[in-house]
């Protein structure tokens, strides 16, 4: 009886039980992810790849930003049930989900056809999914260097504060619910998008390093003082470009 009783307790709360599928979706992801170094990189130029490659990146991108994404989602859970329940409330945080999921998985589709634009490239290597040394630190250099722009700390600010910012941008409704997904997707594009093109330095296809930037993002995000340690993390990403740059450089003086 009482194992019902908190059966019920959970189903009647919103926010656990959207915290809940969130977690069942990453499972399956995260598996498939441990599965993708076993995938060949496709050559030439078809539909078929282009959108194997999209899928590719979509799934990617879709298990390393959800764990960053349950808070606002959880809080956003937690509001719409002041307004709806049910299959209702259930559809509009769905919906919400929708409109974050659509920014990023457009973000996605674009990263995939610059992999393959660069599978010819002589700075990438493996298909395009491996910057060589100059190409990795040049990405490594803008990356610190985005750590401590303007726009980084505004949309930071912003993924850092779930309830600000759905305060701030409330829309009531079903038909508010996916451009208030799609503007917060906005700030989380702009507060990741830089440390996730070091995908191309550490290799696109190692779920180990995926590991590594979906944690760094949930600390980022959840973390205290991140708006001061993240400018290290920028400081120490310029001085490890700087360092690969010039031991390419050096190495290939020496050959």
């Amino acid at each position: 009886m009482a194992a019902v009783q908190r059966f019920s307790s959970f189903m009647g709360d919103p926010r656990a039980v959207t915290l809940a599928a969130m977690f069942i979706v990453c499972l399956p992801l995260w598996w498939l992810m441990a599965m993708m170094p076993q995938m060949a990189v496709p050559e030439g130029w078809t539909v078929g790849i282009a959108v194997s490659t999209s899928v590719m990146w979509i799934l990617m991108m879709l298990a390393m930003m959800l764990p960053s994404m349950a808070p606002v989602m959880s809080v956003y859970a937690g509001l719409a049930a002041k307004e709806h329940s049910g299959a209702l409330l259930a559809l509009r945080i769905v919906s919400f989900f929708g409109g974050y999921f659509a920014l990023w998985a457009a973000v996605s589709v674009a990263l995939a056809f610059v992999q393959l634009g660069l599978r010819d490239s002589a700075y990438f290597t493996l298909g395009g999914t491996q910057a060589t040394p100059l190409a990795a630190g040049g990405l490594l250099i803008a990356a610190g260097m985005y750590q401590m722009t303007p726009l980084k700390d505004m949309c930071l600010e912003h993924c850092r504060s779930p309830m600000a910012f759905l305060l701030s941008h409330w829309r009531e409704g079903l038909r508010g619910a996916f451009p208030m997904g799609l503007r917060h997707g906005m700030y989380c594009v702009g507060c990741c998008i830089a440390i996730m093109g070091l995908m191309f330095v550490l290799g696109v296809m190692n779920p180990w390093w995926m590991a590594v930037i979906a944690a760094y993002f949930v600390a980022e995000k959840l973390l205290p003082a991140a708006e001061r340690w993240t400018r290290g993390v920028g400081i120490a990403l310029i001085l490890l470009g700087c360092a690969v740059i010039l031991a390419a450089l050096t190495g290939m003086e020496m050959t």
